[in-house]
């Protein structure tokens, strides 16, 4: 019986294909400009949720709990938010990102790949020239003289 992979299952479930980089540039084009778009709407619907729901049930229970305090609440739980995901979160992103770039054949595997086969050749050529240093090493002067000359 075959053992049970990961990858497996998720290469004959879900295939990936490569459309070309357009779709993922437009892609991290949004997220990154979303984020400045979703500060705007997150603080607008802090303030509407305070004004609207939140304001009448917490001044009953905490009369001294005012707008700003509810705000700096606000903001220290986006900040706990921050703390953890890049604590946990962000480490298992890297990995994953990580691991999709080796798999789909990324420029950096290539050049990779490449640098790796050069450098074992390199490693040989190297081991090869430190033989013949030995056994240059365990000849007499005669014989270096020979071989120096090609007899």
């Amino acid at each position: 019986m075959r053992e049970w992979s990961w990858n497996r299952v998720m290469g004959k479930v879900v295939r990936q294909y490569n459309l070309g980089s357009w779709l993922g540039a437009l892609k991290d084009l949004f997220g990154r400009t979303a984020f400045y778009i979703s500060i705007g709407n997150f603080v607008l619907i802090a303030v509407t949720a305070y004004h609207t729901t939140l304001r009448d049930p917490i001044l009953g229970w905490l009369p001294w709990f005012t707008f700003p305090l509810f705000m700096g609440v606000v903001v220290m739980l986006v900040l706990l938010a921050m703390i953890l995901e890049y604590k946990f979160v962000v480490p298992s992103s890297i990995t994953f990102i990580n691991r999709q770039v080796y798999e789909h054949r990324s420029l950096l595997r290539r050049d990779l790949e490449q640098i790796t086969e050069r450098l074992t050749e390199m490693e040989k050529v190297n081991a090869t020239k430190q033989d013949l240093e030995r056994i240059l090493a365990r000849l007499t002067e005669k014989e270096k003289v020979n071989v120096t000359k090609g007899d």
